[in-house]
């Protein structure tokens, strides 16, 4: 009976959570933009993010706004998914979760 709960209440709060999860990493890798603005043209390491620095002379501007804009069509695309209740949004959601935790440990710690 006790596992019945807890599986019930796993099962309540995984989505929120991982849309926590992966706003929060989105919203520290752009904390760290912010911070170290000057640097960025020569530590970015995505092309597309390096890419968007150099289109603007190595301003933040249109890099910070184009990574937002993507935080926020996943985060709506998931929640439309969890609303129709897809059969992919566990293994999707989870996926990029995992993929935000893998980024904020090599953004604090590498």
């Amino acid at each position: 009976m006790l596992i019945k709960i807890v599986f019930r209440k796993m099962r309540e709060i995984w989505f929120p959570l991982a849309m926590m999860v992966i706003a929060f990493v989105s919203l520290f890798d752009t904390y760290l933009i912010w911070h170290f603005e000057e640097e960025m043209l020569s530590i970015e390491e995505n092309p597309i993010g390096y890419w968007l620095l150099a289109i603007d002379n190595g301003k933040i501007g249109i890099f910070v706004r184009t990574k937002l804009a993507g935080t926020i069509c996943v985060l709506s695309t998931l929640l439309v998914m969890w609303r129709l209740r897809s059969r992919i949004v566990f293994p999707v959601t989870t996926s990029v979760a995992s993929y935000q935790v893998g980024l904020f440990f090599y953004l604090t710690v590498a």
